[in-house]
C-alpha cells in the first residue's frame, strides 16, 4: 500500500494497472484524453506485463477494438466522454448483447457544452450495460478495479461504464491510497472468459470450446426463441444489484475502504424527515448542505446513487418507509420527459403502499456550478412537502 497525489484520470490508469488490463483501446477526447496518455505511459514503461496499448483511430473504432479483445478472453478497457460516448452508440449494445465484461470510464463532457454533467452517460442507458457514477479520485481508483470483478461475474457477464465528472474530477488532483498489487490480485483473479474465442481445456467449461461448438454471437443464438436474448440480458443486469453488493462488501472487508452498500451510500438519513438525492461530484457538494440544514434544525437526509444501472428500487422502497418526501437530483435532462433519475423513482415507488412524495430537481447542466447553497434550498424546498406543503412545482430548475 503506498499514497500519492494524482488527478482522477491517473486514478483511473492505475486502477487498470492494478486489474491488470491486457488491452486497452482508446482514442482521446477532453477532458478524457490523459487517460490515454497514463496508460501510454505503463505500456512504455513496460511495469505491466502482456499488455497492449491501442490507440483508435477514433471512438467507434476503440469500441470495437475492445470489444474484440474482449471475446478472445483479454481483460479489456476502454474510455471517452461526451460526443466520443455517441459515437460509440451502435457497438455499445453489441459489446452487451455479446455478454463480454469490458470496463470503460466515462468522463463526463456535456452534449450541448464542453463542461461536465450526465447528459452523456444517461444517452446510452438503454445499452445494456450497467452505470456506476463515482465522487472521488480514490473512489475512481477502488470502481474501476470492483467493476472488473462485477462485470467478470457468471450471474452478470455484462460491461461496466464508470462515469466522473470531467475538469473537476479528471483534472483535480488529491491523495489517493494504492492498494498493493498482491492484495489486488487475491481480490480480482485472473480473468476465466466466457465464452472465449480460443478452445479451452478445461473440462467444465467445454461448451465454450468454439472449435468443437461454433456459436454465434447476437441474432440467431436464442434457442430457436429471438426474444430469449433480451430476456437472459435483462436478468443479469437484474442480478446486479446483488453482485454490487457483494463485491463492495468485499472490498470493504479487504481493503477498509467502504462505499455503503455499493448500490448506495447514506449520509444522515437515520432521524431525517426527508432525504435528496445526488451522483458523482454534486454528492460531496450536498453533504456539505446536508450539515448545514441539521446546523439549522433542519432534518435532511443524503443518498448518494452509485448505481443508476441496476437502479437501487429496493435500498429506495426501504428508506421511503421512514421518511415523507423524498428530493431528487438530476445533471440531465431528457426534453419533455424531465430528469431520467426523477422518473427511475417514481417508478421504484410507484406500488408502494405508503405514497411518499416525490420532488424533481435539474441543474449542473452544461457545467453550471451547483453551490452548496443551491443543494441547501433543494433541502428546504423538499423538507417543506415532508411537512405536508406543496411543491413548487412537480420539477424545478436550480
Amino acid at each position: 500500500m503506498s499514497y500519492e497525489v494524482m488527478v482522477g484520470n491517473k486514478a483511473t490508469a492505475v486502477g487498470c494497472k492494478l486489474a491488470r488490463v491486457k488491452v486497452a483501446a482508446v482514442f482521446p477526447i477532453t477532458p478524457q484524453t490523459t487517460i490515454t496518455e497514463y496508460l501510454s505511459e505503463i505500456h512504455a514503461s513496460g511495469d505491466l506485463p502482456n499488455f497492449e496499448f491501442i490507440n483508435a483511430e477514433g471512438e467507434l473504432s476503440s469500441q470495437v477494438i475492445a470489444q474484440a479483445a474482449e471475446a478472445t478472453g483479454a481483460r479489456s478497457f476502454t474510455c471517452t466522454s461526451g460526443p466520443g460516448l455517441l459515437y460509440m452508440h451502435h457497438p455499445m449494445q453489441e459489446t452487451a448483447s455479446k455478454r463480454l465484461p469490458l470496463v470503460m470510464a466515462v468522463v463526463h463532457r456535456g452534449v450541448k457544452s464542453m463542461q461536465p454533467d450526465h447528459s452523456d452517460l444517461m444517452s446510452q442507458q438503454w445499452q445494456g450495460w450497467l452505470h456506476l457514477y463515482v465522487e472521488n479520485a480514490q473512489e475512481i481508483l477502488d470502481t474501476t478495479i470492483m467493476a472488473y470483478k462485477i462485470a467478470e461475474d457468471k450471474r452478470i457477464r455484462l460491461p461496466v461504464a464508470m462515469g466522473y465528472d470531467g475538469y473537476v474530477l479528471s483534472y483535480t488532483a488529491e491523495p489517493v491510497e494504492i492498494p498493493a498489487q498482491e492484495d489486488v490480485d487475491k481480490f480480482l483473479p485472473p480473468y476465466k472468459p466466457m465464452p472465449g474465442i480460443f478452445p479451452v481445456s478445461d473440462k467444465d467449461d467445454k461448451w465454450r470450446d468454439f472449435e468443437a461448438n461454433p456459436k454465434t454471437f447476437g441474432a440467431g443464438w436464442g434457442e430457436g426463441d429471438p426474444m430469449k436474448p433480451w430476456q437472459m440480458h435483462n436478468e443479469a443486469a437484474l442480478n446486479g444489484e446483488t453482485v454490487i453488493k457483494e463485491v463492495f462488501a468485499e472490498w470493504g472487508k479487504k481493503f477498509g475502504r467502504t462505499y455503503g452498500n455499493g448500490m448506495i451510500e447514506q449520509y444522515r438519513v437515520e432521524g431525517a424527515d426527508c432525504v435528496i438525492t445526488a451522483m458523482g461530484t454534486i454528492a460531496g457538494t450536498a453533504m456539505a448542505a446536508i450539515d448545514k440544514l441539521w446546523a439549522d434544525g433542519k432534518k435532511v437526509g443524503l443518498v448518494k446513487i452509485r448505481s443508476f444501472l441496476p437502479f437501487p428500487r429496493s435500498d429506495f422502497q426501504a428508506i421511503a418507509k421512514n421518511v415523507k418526501a423524498i428530493g431528487v437530483f438530476d445533471r440531465s435532462c431528457q426534453p419533455g420527459m424531465w430528469g431520467p433519475v426523477y422518473h427511475q423513482m417514481r417508478s421504484t415507488l410507484y406500488d408502494e403502499a405508503k405514497k411518499t412524495p416525490v420532488i424533481g430537481f435539474i441543474g449542473g447542466l452544461s457545467g453550471k456550478e451547483v453551490r452548496v447553497a443551491d443543494m441547501y434550498k433543494i433541502g428546504e424546498k423538499t423538507l417543506k412537502v415532508a411537512q405536508g406543503g406543496k411543491p413548487e412545482a412537480p420539477i424545478q430548475w436550480v
